[in-house]
């Protein structure tokens, strides 16, 4: 952008990144409902990296300003909501017995707009050329709509536990979601793969998969869903690049060493996770036998 070279970042699927700021900012949700501030953190890192992107897209003109805007201010309150309430949790667990309050509602009305984007990014995905938020309004009306009829017949506690899913269970479907508008985009304009980095692709894998062995220790289905669906995706677009062909130089935009070490140590980190935890379950499950 400084050289006046703004139509590089095409390439860019600011649908995608979108995707993943705001699955990232409702998994901050998810973990602050449980003091887990390390996890907290994590997450306000990627806010800030997709945040930042975002900018840059907005910027050179390749996503539209008042998306931007509203993303950016969803974002902002978000965060303030999600310090807020880690601050006050400070690592303690969340009351079974919480009444439903302003975090419940925050959770609420944060997981039903995650959730309604999904279609919205289908939707640009399919067409990028369209610019109608129907997708969008309608979803987050007929859930609104069946989410309130569900709550209406229940107890403050019970709809509490319904209501503290929907954050955690929105980021994963926008996580799972994010990688396919980059991932369309690189199959029907492989040329344009120049413009990818790999270094911030098998930086984000590798951030993912050291998010595994936590996932599993703490038995949360929502997170393992997301940090192993982001390693999936982060290898797809890394085939993505090993499988394309650059027109100029002839050779492929990801050397093939380097794809197949990849997948490779992939697989053997993946095995020793697996069997780690292995390992921990039985020595917990014989050290609860000889107490």
């Amino acid at each position: 952008m400084a050289s006046g070279h703004n139509a590089a970042l095409s390439i860019i699927s600011w649908e995608g990144y979108l995707s993943a700021m705001f699955g990232n900012t409702l998994m901050c949700s998810h973990f602050a409902a449980s003091g887990e501030r390390s996890a907290v953190n994590v997450q306000l890192v990627g806010i800030l990296n997709n945040f930042l992107i975002l900018t840059q897209v907005a910027l050179a003109g390749f996503m539209p300003l008042a998306v931007f805007l509203a993303a950016a201010a969803f974002t902002a309150v978000a965060t303030f909501m999600n310090l807020a309430r880690v601050q006050r949790l400070s690592g303690a667990a969340q009351p079974a017995d919480e009444k439903f309050g302003t975090w419940q509602m925050w959770q609420l009305g944060s997981g039903l707009v995650g959730l309604a984007v999904v279609p919205q990014v289908l939707y640009n995905t399919v067409s990028p050329a369209a610019s109608s938020l129907l997708p969008f309004i309608a979803t987050l009306v007929a859930l609104g709509a069946i989410i309130g009829v569900k709550l209406s017949g229940r107890g403050s506690v019970d709809a509490s536990l319904l209501v503290r899913q929907l954050p955690g269970w929105g980021a994963t479907l926008l996580f799972a979601l994010s990688p396919l508008p980059q991932l369309v985009r690189n199959l029907l304009e492989p040329q344009s793969l120049e413009g990818l980095s790999v270094g911030t692709m098998l930086l984000a894998l590798l951030g993912n998969a050291l998010m595994v062995p936590r996932a599993l220790l703490v038995r949360d289905v929502v997170w393992l869903s997301g940090t192993t669906w982001a390693c999936a995706a982060g290898w797809g677009q890394l085939f993505s690049m090993f499988r394309s062909v650059s027109a100029t130089t002839g050779l492929r935009f990801l050397d093939p060493w380097v794809f197949v070490s990849v997948t490779a140590a992939l697989l053997v980190y993946a095995g020793y996770v697996l069997a780690q935890h292995r390992k921990a379950q039985q020595d917990s499950g014989l050290q609860l036998k000889a107490s």
